[in-house]
């Protein structure tokens, strides 16, 4: 729409130009804005908003030009995430078909590399108009089931992650309870409604990488109120020295917390190591009750975890 408005530009009138470029600027404030309530209220992942169209979401470059996501509904189709959109240009690209012609993919989840290399192509679009905002489509012909995230093949490598589930009783239950600990050292915020309520972990994911072991948590609190259930997520990435018994030291967290049917929750889908350098990264999922976001958070150094980067929302 504005490139066609500025295209046309001298076949409008002084005073309706004027009208038209003051539109585009109340319409382009209540978009920003509205994005900027949103965030406070979803996202412990912090925002990386580009100012101006030449400016980096921080994205990093050695995990390849895009990434597919499960749409879950079957093996056959992903989202195409173009990790160089923002809330505020995501809108740019509703109706396109993905750019990735050319490339194959590596298909990735929590047990490790699922399969790969295997092609993907655009999906046909409907051309009916959509209401909210989504990525574009792609079709592939994945084997096997599990798999969460795609990357241009040759870009990562595979971390297989081990879940608390599937541990012997007495391993998870010392997992639990060194989780738990760490998170009651955490300097989260003072709130009144969860002070001296117990942690409990919700999901946790473990594995090594050379001398140290990470473990990857959720570990929640919540407030049984029949006429108001609240619940805090603490999403903990931890290390130690590999093989030693004790409490993880956390290398990263972030918390959120409301209202049980609308607070937002952090998925893990994978972890990865990225480019020859093989940094080690975990791929999230972002979501809440009208929308969801992937995340990136990489290991910087010794006993160092941070979010990297995040995409666009999509409410579709």
């Amino acid at each position: 729409m504005l490139k066609n408005a500025t295209a046309n530009h001298s076949m409008i009138p002084g005073h309706s130009r004027l009208f038209l470029v003051g539109l585009l600027v109340v319409l382009s404030s209540c978009r920003e804005s509205g994005e900027s309530r949103g965030d406070s209220a979803r996202g412990s992942l912090p925002s990386v908003l580009p100012s101006s169209p030449a400016s980096t979401t921080n994205w990093d470059v050695e995990a390849g030009p895009v990434m597919l996501v499960w749409m879950g509904n079957g093996t056959d189709s992903a989202a195409v995430i173009l990790p160089d959109l923002t809330d505020s240009t995501i809108a740019s690209v509703q109706g396109n078909s993905a750019p990735i012609t050319g490339l194959v993919f590596d298909l990735f989840g929590k047990n490790g590399k699922i399969e790969g290399p295997i092609p993907a192509a655009p999906l046909r679009l409907s051309g009916t108009k959509q209401r909210c905002y989504a990525w574009p489509l792609a079709g592939l012909q994945a084997a096997h089931s599990g798999w969460r995230i795609g990357f241009a093949s040759g870009h990562v490598h595979a971390i297989k992650l081990d879940s608390i589930e599937a541990m012997p009783s007495i391993d998870s239950a010392a997992l639990a309870a060194s989780l738990a600990g760490t998170a009651a050292t955490l300097a989260i915020t003072s709130d009144p409604t969860f002070r001296r309520l117990p942690f409990r972990v919700r999901s946790a994911y473990t594995f090594r990488l050379d001398s140290i072991d990470v473990v990857i948590a959720d570990v929640v609190r919540s407030v049984n109120e029949e006429a108001n259930p609240r619940l805090e997520h603490l999403l903990i990435i931890g290390e130690k020295p590999a093989g030693t018994p004790g409490k993880y030291n956390a290398s990263y967290y972030s918390r959120t917390a409301g209202a049980e049917e609308t607070t937002q929750a952090t998925e893990v889908l994978a972890a990865v190591q990225i480019g020859p350098s093989k940094r080690p990264a975990v791929v999230v999922n972002i979501e809440n009750d009208d929308g969801r976001r992937l995340g990136l958070i990489e290991r910087t150094g010794s006993g160092q975890w941070r979010s990297r980067w995040r995409s666009a929302y999509t409410d579709c």
